[in-house]
């Protein structure tokens, strides 16, 4: 068994216009994620996989700290609440080659109401069935020094009362991973996600900077996380920073 949970804050006082442009927003959006996953290894090449998602979002002035959205309250500014739960699986196709692997997990919104429809609240998330598929794959090109990628596609269908359009993204994520010693490890990355979503396509590029802790090697480690949105069209240009922890082994 293992146990990972991943907390990603995300906040934005800019916008990137259709044109690419970024402008200023009149207000701070702040978007919180707890995702919390269990995994079990059937064998050494399948994990089964289930987890919860519970997000929370504020809107507030822009000189203000994002870190107001962990107050977790619900008022005509901020919302908070058990948003998907879901069910995955990740193996790996070739047994020769452990570096690649494939996962693909299913997401089912949990509370009614997410988007907040006739509500004096922010929108939450979409009202939506989520498929999400990644391919992972990982090699050295030097002592202590690893390059890791993943790309995918991910699939959303609105539920009725759903006023959002189905949304499709393809993902691509690369990783540059300096192991400093054998507990410690950094890294840099670049991302670029294509976003469709009816006529509000668009796009999204992030850089960004890691770091990973093994607090006791193949038991618990420690992860960290920083990224900045660089370019865009039709999204946020904002930055994300993120916590998690991962228990492996219990």
């Amino acid at each position: 068994f293992s146990y990972r949970f991943w907390n990603l804050l995300y906040t934005q006082k800019d916008l990137y216009a259709d044109d690419g442009t970024k402008f200023p927003s009149r207000d701070r959006i702040t978007f919180f994620t707890s995702q919390h996953q269990f995994a079990y290894g059937l064998s050494e090449n399948v994990n089964i996989e289930a987890e919860v998602w519970l997000k929370s979002t504020r809107i507030d002035l822009p000189e203000n700290s994002p870190l107001q959205v962990y107050r977790f309250t619900d008022t005509d500014s901020a919302r908070t609440a058990l948003a998907y739960a879901g069910a995955g699986i990740r193996w790996r196709p070739n047994k020769k080659n452990s570096r690649l692997s494939i996962g693909s997990k299913f997401l089912l919104p949990v509370t009614q109401n997410l988007e907040s429809q006739n509500l004096v609240q922010p929108f939450l998330a979409e009202d939506h069935f989520w498929w999400i598929n990644t391919i992972f794959y990982d090699t050295p090109i030097a002592d202590n020094l690893y390059t890791f990628f993943q790309a995918g596609a991910t699939i959303s269908i609105p539920k009725n009362s759903s006023e959002q359009a189905s949304i499709v993204r393809f993902p691509f994520r690369g990783i540059l991973s300096y192991f400093t010693s054998k507990v410690l490890s950094v890294n840099l990355q670049a991302g670029f996600t294509l976003n469709n979503q009816s006529r509000m396509n668009g796009y999204w590029g992030d850089l960004g900077l890691g770091l990973r802790w093994q607090i006791a090697p193949g038991v618990l480690e420690l992860q960290g996380e920083y990224q900045k949105y660089v370019i865009g069209k039709n999204q946020g240009a904002g930055e994300t920073f993120n916590f998690g922890l991962r228990w492996i082994r219990f």
